[in-house]
């Protein structure tokens, strides 16, 4: 009887040592870096309402960006998990394409951040650089942008959802961020700026 209760007594705490430590996504307190028991969750679906394809045209510019959510992603074996918002895009100006990855949006050998645009940071106060039309209250979306015609480039996208009497918008903050490369002159692709896409 005593070895019956030591093996259930083992596997008890087996399984409650298994258990992975859930954490919101938009909470202060973040999962250790290669703690492989903790997942940084979307536990409110913030997420749900950037899914999908969004356009921005004005004038000679041209910009799609696809979204979609991907779940439980871990960088590497050794780290935690994390729910992300990724994504691909184009960018055409003067009827030139100047960037087009959205064949890879559904490409089952691309996750997490080999997307061209990736992350899910919560974002409360803006650069002041970009235009803030939004309460410090309101929660927006921080994603890394790359450009694939040059390795050594990146920027950021701020996104802003807001429903505009029916039409879904996403109002958006776009700037270089590269600081690495030979070349002083990289960047990414699109300029720094804001748009407003809209939901297709």
């Amino acid at each position: 009887m005593r070895y019956l209760l030591n093996i259930v007594l083992i596997l008890t705490v087996s399984y409650c040592k298994a258990q992975s430590v859930i954490k919101p996504l938009q909470s202060s307190e973040t999962c250790p870096p290669e703690d492989t028991n903790c997942y940084e969750e979307d536990l409110n679906n913030e997420f749900e309402k950037f899914i999908g394809t969004w356009k921005f045209q004005n004038n000679n510019t041209e910009i799609t960006f696809k979204l979609k959510k991907e779940e439980h992603y871990q960088t590497s074996p050794n780290s935690n998990y994390q729910d992300l918002l990724v994504g691909e895009y184009q960018y055409i100006e003067n009827g030139i394409e100047e960037v087009n990855t959205l064949a890879d949006f559904d490409s089952s050998t691309i996750l997490g951040f080999q997307h061209n645009l990736s992350g899910g940071v919560f974002t409360y106060n803006l650069p002041t650089y970009c235009d803030d039309n939004s309460t410090s209250s309101e929660i927006k979306i921080t994603l890394s942008i790359e450009d694939p015609n040059d390795q050594y480039t990146s920027g950021k996208v701020i996104l802003r959802y807001i429903n505009d009497d029916g039409i879904e918008k996403l109002e958006t903050c776009i700037y270089d961020y590269t600081n690495d490369g030979d070349d002083p002159n990289a960047r990414i692709s699109i300029p720094d700026g804001n748009y407003v896409f809209v939901k297709q």
